[in-house]
């Protein structure tokens, strides 16, 4: 995800957090915990095997990749340090290298074990040949990679928990959906979800009969056996990041005190060697001038608190998940690795497990995240045929919507993305997004007495740019990748002043990490930098498309999609904000918006004006 110039926030730990308590004797006086960053300057695995006279130590590999989001075929430019890899990811592509990492890996260590393992958002905001097919088709690739353990993202709360739940374990659908999805072939994706802080609010237990954590063992060739734990983590902060509905249902224990717990019990239960699994993020910075890297964020503070809890803790690899960013450091004696998303990139960590200890050797641990680069990039690993036969089979069962053409754009390019954000964090698909929700809006109160006056959205929401063929052509399955949730669209009324609140809440500094932002329709507003290190900047003018400013005691209508009405990426003021109507599913104004422009014009990007000294 690209960051913006104004504004790095974070995924703030003041999120309800139901938090466990230990003894007092479990707390020790910690030491400062070191932070070293390492940055990976290859792009493909070479043999490794560690030099040693103990020959019963047993090898490990650890796959690993993190918020797939149903990428089957969605690629993009994957930066791994200074770095950057054109076209990379793609569910084909990366089954190959996975499966190249695992041959290099054997060639050295012919008793070796691998485990392929997922930080979470595999399924969720997910393209048209995924997320018409409930995801499945993602589940189904998954399987095909041999992926057997992993925890949940945000993104797996989405449609219900109980809906991501079916699809792992192959249950037939619980309600009617599209025909493609009806007729697809529902199976066990045979993937173990450990999941040890999220629990129940009616029993306080993990929901639909996750574990907290498992332990895995594994032989020697003598035949010594070894246990490995994983224990699985969700950020705390999931009531930002999805409806009340889902989330609700569930409490959020705190990340370092849940890990801090469960290590303790897998070390009671002679079990050394353990890894986190976690859907929590990570802030990567490489300058590119010195080389010179840093790693903060959310998972940094996870793991400094671990270690004030416990500074004997027995963690020695962290797999994080959710900012999208490469990232490879060790936190104290733990590596940490987050491989971008999409599977642009994967986690190769290679260890060996002493028979004699229980646990890793102290030299023993190299940890690296890889590109998953193009065939053209890299015509020597070829494509996977496994993989590429369930794409191409979802790519079949779905042509018959994605394919439809809605609408014809002005010229024959696509329209820029997220990725591709101007310095105010505009961008014209998003632009064109809010502009939709406004006039769809507007039109589905048309026959009541009430007006639309904007619409805000927030800009993780908008998930591609619009794709436009060479024949300017746009289809249904080019709206659906920008607009995937399928949220309500509400109405809601807020005065003059909760319209500046809100607006100044996306220039909020949490910290390093989480960038969240709005895209809006129907006004405009000019924002000045500040000298205040907690609001970097101040919107000081908002004024409507007329050019007129906005009344401060005066009610305006606002329509935001309901992960916002929830408070949703720390938006707090629209919570609050009373609902006076509803406007459709977003996708759906999505789709008929584009039909009704004849034809359409990419947006121009003059909404936020950052106004400077001379």
């Amino acid at each position: 995800m690209k960051k913006s110039p104004l504004m790095i926030a974070a995924i703030s730990a003041f999120a309800l957090a139901e938090l466990t308590t230990f003894a007092p004797e479990f707390r020790a006086e910690a030491k400062e915990v070191k932070v070293t960053t390492q940055i990976d300057y290859k792009s493909k695995p070479e043999q490794y095997k560690i030099k040693s006279k103990n020959k019963s130590l047993i090898p490990i590999q650890f796959l690993g990749i993190n918020d797939l989001h149903g990428g089957l075929e969605r690629t993009g430019n994957a930066w791994i340090g200074n770095t950057q890899y054109k076209n990379a990811g793609g569910a084909i592509r990366l089954a190959a290298y996975l499966n190249h990492a695992q041959q290099v890996f054997k060639k050295s260590n012919q008793a070796g074990h691998t485990f392929r393992i997922e930080a979470g958002d595999m399924v969720g905001a997910s393209p048209s040949n995924s997320a018409l097919l409930q995801d499945e088709s993602t589940m189904h690739a998954l399987k095909a990679m041999h992926f057997t353990i992993g925890t949940l993202g945000n993104h797996e709360f989405d449609e219900g928990l109980g809906e991501f739940h079916r699809i792992v374990v192959g249950g037939k659908p619980s309600k009617k959906y599209n025909s493609a999805e009806m007729k697809y072939p529902h199976q066990n994706s045979g993937l173990n979800i450990v999941i040890s802080n999220v629990v129940k609010r009616s029993n306080n237990k993990p929901p639909y009969g996750f574990k907290p954590y498992m332990i895995k063992t594994v032989k020697s060739k003598a035949g010594k056996k070894v246990k490995i734990g994983f224990i699985g983590i969700l950020t705390t902060t999931m009531p930002t990041l999805t409806t009340y509905k889902n989330y609700h249902p569930y409490k959020y224990l705190d990340e370092a005190q849940t890990i801090a717990k469960y290590d303790r019990i897998l070390r009671k239960k002679g079990v050394k060697a353990i890894i986190v699994i976690a859907h929590t993020g990570v802030a990567s910075k490489v300058d590119q001038q010195t080389n010179q890297a840093e790693t903060s964020g959310p998972v940094v503070d996870i793991l400094k608190k671990l270690y004030e809890i416990d500074p004997k803790n027995s963690v020695d690899l962290y797999f994080a998940g959710h900012s999208h960013q490469y990232s490879n450091a060790t936190v104290g004696h733990t590596h940490l690795v987050q491989a971008i998303y999409s599977g642009e990139a994967y986690d190769d960590v290679i260890g060996y497990l002493n028979p004699k200890t229980h646990d890793f050797t102290k030299k023993g641990i190299k940890a690296h995240v890889f590109p998953t680069m193009s065939a053209e990039q890299d015509p020597s690993i070829k494509d996977d045929k496994k993989v590429g036969a369930i794409v191409k089979d979802a790519d079949r069962r779905t042509a018959g919507i994605v394919n439809q053409k809605i609408g014809e754009a002005q010229a024959a390019r696509s329209l820029t993305g997220r990725d591709h954000n101007n310095k105010n964090d505009e961008n014209e698909t998003g632009d064109l997004v809010v502009d939709a929700q406004l006039a769809g809006a507007r039109q589905a109160v048309k026959a009541q007495e009430l007006s639309v006056d904007f619409a805000m959205t927030n800009g993780g929401g908008v998930r591609a740019g619009l794709a436009v063929k060479p024949d300017k052509s746009i289809t249904w399955g080019a709206a659906q990748d920008v607009q995937p949730f399928g949220n309500i669209l509400d109405i809601v009324s807020m005065t003059g002043k909760e319209v500046y609140d809100v607006l100044n809440q996306q220039y909020r500094n949490y910290g390093a990490g989480h960038h969240t932002y709005l895209l809006v329709s129907g006004l405009k507003y000019d924002f000045v930098p500040t000298n205040d290190p907690k609001q970097p900047y101040k919107v000081v003018k908002v004024y409507g498309n007329d050019g007129k400013p906005i009344d401060l005691n005066k009610t305006y209508n606002v329509v935001i999609n309901e992960f916002l009405k929830g408070g949703g990426d720390f938006f707090i003021q629209f919570k609050n904000a009373k609902q006076v109507g509803t406007a459709g599913v977003d996708t759906d104004v999505f789709v008929n918006y584009i039909k009704a422009q004849k034809p359409l014009i990419a947006p121009k990007l003059d909404r936020k004006n950052l106004v400077t000294g001379n």
